[in-house]
């Protein structure tokens, strides 16, 4: 054993992230002495550090030839990943010398001598005392050289004797517990001082970190694997959707082939919501800014909705959410108890004006397609409104091979924060209870997660991991007493009373975009055959067989199996490789021993070859296959 400590804890693997920004700060310093250093924290997979090269030099490098014109024209440094290993490597060397991180509380004067000419730091300086906080500097280097206050205070003290750095704490005790191979260098990125676009463009550089060596590769191994399922690139490869300049960013536009896969799912949702009497109902895309005041969406979403003005000057807002237009199909009549629960569903597109720069491939779009449910019901009706939904949910999750790899969370208010909800407490407490008591009949075993509720009410979230171990959110139950009140809802109870009925909000799937980019990367575009854009590819080996391939293709066709008649004029072999790489679950090879006996010899996926088969007999069998949803 290397005697170094365990740092498999969260805290101290935050430790070392953070002193390892400290070591590349006082690395770059060394390689470009003239930079202004800003922060440098720990984040999830490592750590950075942002600087400000305008005024750097390049150090001389021994035996140098360059002429004063070309130093000159050098003075406004630039990095870019080439400089990585360098900077690495002059991590590495310090970090041999760092026995400590040693703590000094000092004085306004003191930090502002030791910051002279960084704006950046001075700026910290100053926010740090005017929260009447003590301003701590900490040193990094062999412990004999640790700089007294006296030194600090004349200017005396050196940067060649180690480290320093404005800074609150979290750091390992000597760099030396630190395991040299188990952190890397990354990236390069441009980054705003505070985040702020007003401020001036940084240069941020970006570390891996882990406990070992051994964390790190893994991390970097399974980087690998992420990349090679990014559902942008997948999304691209396998004609899936597209986006468009003159459409606009966050507007995704779905192919013939994206489509089968959101219609397959669709249509998977609404033969299982069938079962529990759920009636399909459709709304506009817009509606008057006063409808999603009432609701209280107005305020929640601000400047995320977005506006139309009519030519007759009236302004509307296209539709953030589903719910309040859902209200108005309710109103739209009388409702009496015995016509409870009413329960609507729809999957209809949304839309959210989304920041420029969050917005990314299919999980951060403007325009939402939300399968969307809303059940009005009586409130001894709720509990079992809400199992059913469960059971929608367990039924459409176990067809994608994704139940059982996940975990339900109670989610409810903040008790710190109740002026971020709408409704009264007494009905908060009693829908808390009633999904608790759901949960508990149901042995979902929810775990309580306070802050997480909806506007309007607590909720059962259901968390999926895929195959890459990333956690999703994906289907919802809501319980809604406060909505109803605020449209004023009413129904006439088997007592001749009015009484508000409640709405239980309900998604299976959520936004078929972000669900789509999941499945995509969870399967690697690789989709289960009954979600397959393209089931089977016939491939005909030459033009000797194109009657029998055509045979093959209407009955395909008649026996609604999705295919493609791929008769170019190319060999065989390389006809297979571009349909394998398109993912398509199963090939059909057909020459002339095959068009002979009515056969067809298949290729499935991830199997290779399985032989000649009868085609009756293939249909048959895949026909099973998709009506399973195996």
């Amino acid at each position: 054993m290397s005697g170094r400590k365990d740092k498999n804890k969260e805290s101290d693997l935050d430790a070392v992230r953070h002193s390892l920004a400290h070591l590349l700060a006082a690395a770059v310093m060394e390689l470009w002495p003239d930079t202004k250093r800003t922060i440098g924290p720990a984040i999830d997979n490592g750590f950075y550090y942002d600087f400000d090269f305008s005024s750097a030099k390049p150090t001389e490098q021994h035996g140098s030839t360059r002429t004063d014109r070309q130093i000159d024209a050098e003075k406004r440094v630039t990095i870019s990943d080439r400089d990585l290993p360098r900077i690495e490597a002059k991590m590495r060397e310090i970090m041999k010398t760092w026995e400590t991180f040693a703590r000094l509380e000092v004085n306004e004067k003191t930090a502002q001598k030791v910051f002279e000419g960084n704006e950046y730091k001075l700026e910290l300086i100053d926010e740090i005392l005017q929260k009447d906080e003590t301003l701590t500097l900490y040193y990094s280097g062999p412990k004999s050289l640790v700089p007294s206050l006296p030194e600090l205070e004349t200017g005396n003290w050196k940067l060649e004797t180690g480290f320093l750095d404005l800074c609150r704490g979290g750091h390992v005790e000597s760099m030396i517990e630190v395991e040299p191979q188990s952190f890397k260098l990354d990236c390069i990125a441009g980054a705003y001082w505070r985040g702020d676009e007003k401020n001036k463009m940084l240069t941020r550089i970006y570390g891996l970190a882990f406990a070992t060596k051994q964390g790190l590769e893994d991390y970097l191994v399974q980087r690998e694997e992420v990349a090679k399922r990014d559902h942008r690139k997948l999304g691209q490869d396998l004609d899936l959707f597209t986006f468009s300049d003159l459409v606009g960013a966050g507007l995704p536009l779905f192919t013939p082939k994206g489509t089968v896969i959101r219609t397959e799912l669709q249509n998977a949702l609404l033969e299982i919501s069938k079962k529990y009497e759920m009636l399909p109902v459709t709304i506009p895309h817009i509606a008057k800014r006063e409808l999603y005041e009432i609701s209280g969406h107005a305020g929640k979403f601000g400047d995320e909705l977005f506006r139309v003005v009519s030519h007759y000057n009236q302004e509307f807002v296209m539709k953030p959410v589903n719910c309040p237009h859902h209200t108005q199909i309710y109103a739209s009549r009388p409702r009496s108890y015995r016509d409870l629960p009413l329960r609507y569903m729809e999957s209809t597109m949304q839309y959210r004006d989304e920041k420029p720069g969050e917005i990314g491939g299919l999980t951060r779009v403007r325009s939402i397609t939300v399968d969307d449910g809303h059940i009005f019901c009586m409130v001894d009706q709720i509990k079992q409104e809400a199992k059913n939904i469960a059971n929608i949910i367990e039924e459409f999750y176990t067809e994608l091979g994704l139940w059982g790899n996940h975990w339900v969370s109670l989610s409810v208010r903040d008790p710190q924060n109740l002026e971020k909800y709408i409704g009264e407490t007494p009905d908060w407490e009693q829908a808390e209870l009633m999904l608790k008591e759901v949960s508990d009949e149901l042995e979902l075993d929810a775990k309580r997660m306070e802050g997480e509720a909806a506007l309007y009410g607590p909720k059962l979230d259901y968390m999926f991991k895929d195959s890459l171990g990333h956690e999703r959110q994906l289907a919802t139950i809501q319980v809604d007493f406060a909505m109803p009140k605020r449209f004023k809802l009413t129904y006439i109870d088997s007592d001749g009373t009015q009484k508000n009925p409640v709405i239980i909000h309900r998604a299976i799937l959520g936004s078929y975009e972000r669900f789509l980019a999941i499945l995509i990367e969870h399967f690697a575009g690789a989709f289960p055959v009954w979600l397959s854009p393209v089931q089977v590819v016939v491939l005909p080996i030459s033009d000797k067989v194109t009657d029998y391939a055509q045979k093959v293709v209407e009955e395909l066709k008649s026996n609604s199996i999705r295919y493609e008649l791929d008769d170019r004029n190319e060999s065989i072999g390389k006809k297979i490789r571009e349909a394998e790489m398109q993912k398509t679950p199963y090939l059909l090879v057909v020459g002339e021993k095959e068009a002979a006996t009515d056969a067809v010899s298949v290729r499935k996926r991830g199997a290779g070859d399985l032989g000649q088969t009868k085609l009756n007999e293939f249909l048959k069998n895949i026909k099973k296959e998709i009506e399973k949803k195996a």
